[in-house]
């Protein structure tokens, strides 16, 4: 099989409202041998502000953000025919299925394209941090694990690459970051062949859940508020809300036999109460997930025997009924939720709908989402018009604007322009960068006497020139 590795330079950390900058991936072989690859940079879109902190740590200027020549629509256009190119591979990163995936997803639905490439095409993924992770507990000493301030291991790039001697010049630039990643790969695939095979073999979140439900109980490893837990897992059920995406099961550290007899309310009570017992599990998010031959490295269950996690396991397996009443109470928790979620117009942002938009699309949209892509400026600016999504024609009418302003009337021009300045110029609270929290950020890092005082200045300008442009747009 042939692996894609890939990073992305991003405008921010916030994987629904960033863009790439930058993208940098290889293709190579099964041994790891470089057959193909690409590096491409691109201009800041018009709909976004950068974080300052993002760009002091991969030094991307203020020149390229301003006028490179790529726009964010050709980047992502270059890399879809790339990887459309490479498939079917296995797609890896460094924190890749925790954020660039994301990162990646959104690029592409907002350029409209069908955003799950590194799922389809028989393709699979892989992250090198999970991986990390995973041969720290389950297969120690395959890679050095440098420790931190309180005696806490540190897995960050470019502490993992130091440790173990792994050539990492010029980190924070994408195509430097996939090398080190790549490197790091080839470590632990040849230190722990086992872990790294029993990883692979999962293509997409569907098999780690039959791995489950087959399986009398399983290893399974979480990062839980940034720490990271191994447990002893046995299957309950599929979410009753998200489906097979997501599952339930029984943490195997506590004994079931308490639980068994108890009603509705308070089973209830007693799972999700402090230690939590029963554990959710977004499949789709490839957790890591071990046979349990690898019980052995539970520290936390050792005490309790194989023997008796075996017998807990099994109660858990024959007891339909209980398994019956934790999805009913998963059912309860997700109605109890989207009650007291915010019902607020001001809190609707198409960013977050990208997944529903994608997976529910009406087949009227899909024709024209088709045909959107396969025309040109004009003729798209025809076609976004008849989406019944929102979102698509959202999406739509702001790429046209981003591409070829002038298939755009003049009456979709204004009416872009003032969202946009609207959206940034605001002074309320957003989960985006606005160009007051920009500004607020220039004076919290001049208070930093280590910070780059000229790229501040610059950055700054650049601030200012950007609040003037959109205020004549309000």
């Amino acid at each position: 099989m042939n692996y894609v590795f890939y990073d992305f330079e991003t405008s921010g950390n916030n994987k629904d409202f960033d863009q790439i900058l930058q993208i940098g991936a290889v293709l190579t072989d099964d041994g790891f041998q470089v057959k193909d690859k690409i590096n491409i940079s691109c201009r800041l879109k018009k709909d976004v502000v950068p974080a300052p902190e993002a760009l002091l740590i991969n030094k991307i200027s203020i020149d390229q953000l301003k006028s490179h020549e790529v726009s964010h629509y050709s980047l992502v256009e270059q890399l879809k025919n790339k990887f459309e190119k490479w498939s079917p591979s296995c797609f890896v990163g460094f924190n890749s299925i925790g954020f660039d995936e994301d990162v990646l997803r959104q690029g592409l639905f907002k350029s409209l394209n069908y955003p799950y490439i590194t799922t389809s095409k028989d393709n699979r993924r892989l992250d090198v941090l999970k991986l990390a992770r995973a041969v720290s507990a389950f297969a120690p000493n395959s890679i050095v694990v440098p420790l931190r301030e309180g005696n806490k291991q540190s897995f960050k790039l470019g502490d993992l690459t130091k440790v173990n001697k792994i050539d990492h010049k010029n980190a924070h630039d994408a195509i430097a970051d996939v090398m080190a990643t790549l490197e790091l790969a080839k470590k632990i695939k040849s230190n722990a062949p086992e872990v790294w095979d029993s990883l692979l073999i999962y293509k997409k979140g569907d098999d780690i859940g039959k791995k489950f439900f087959n399986e009398d109980f399983v290893c399974y490893q979480d990062l839980v508020f940034g720490k990271i837990y191994n447990f002893a897992a046995a299957f309950v059920c599929f979410h009753p809300v998200y489906g097979k995406s997501w599952l339930a099961a029984f943490d195997l550290k506590h004994d079931p036999r308490l639980l068994l007899d108890l009603g509705f309310n308070g089973l209830k009570q007693a799972l999700f109460s402090s230690p939590t017992k029963i554990r959710q599990v977004s499949l789709n998010k490839m957790p890591v997930v071990l046979p349990k031959d690898y019980f052995s490295s539970l520290d936390n269950y050792k005490d309790i025997g194989l023997e008796e996690i075996s017998k807990r396991a099994k109660l858990i397996k024959e007891n339909q009924e209980f398994c019956n009443k934790v999805f009913e109470i998963l059912a309860e928790k997700v109605k109890e939720k989207q009650e007291t979620s915010s019902q607020d117009e001001e809190d609707y942002f198409p960013e977050q709908f990208i997944h529903q938009s994608s997976i529910k699309m009406k087949q009227s949209d899909k024709a024209l989402f088709y045909k959107f892509q396969k025309g040109d400026w004009d003729e798209k600016a025809k076609v976004y018009t008849d989406f019944q999504d929102n979102v698509l024609k959202h999406f739509g009418r702001l790429l046209i604007f981003e591409e070829n302003q002038d298939s755009l009337s003049q009456e979709e021009l204004t009416l872009v322009k003032k969202e946009i300045a609207e959206k940034l110029l605001t002074t309320d609270q957003k989960p985006y960068i606005t160009i007051p929290d920009a500004m607020k950020k220039i004076d919290d890092l001049r208070a930093d006497e280590s910070t780059d005082k000229k790229f501040l200045n610059d950055y700054d300008l650049f601030v200012q020139d950007l609040e003037s442009q959109h205020k004549k747009n309000l």
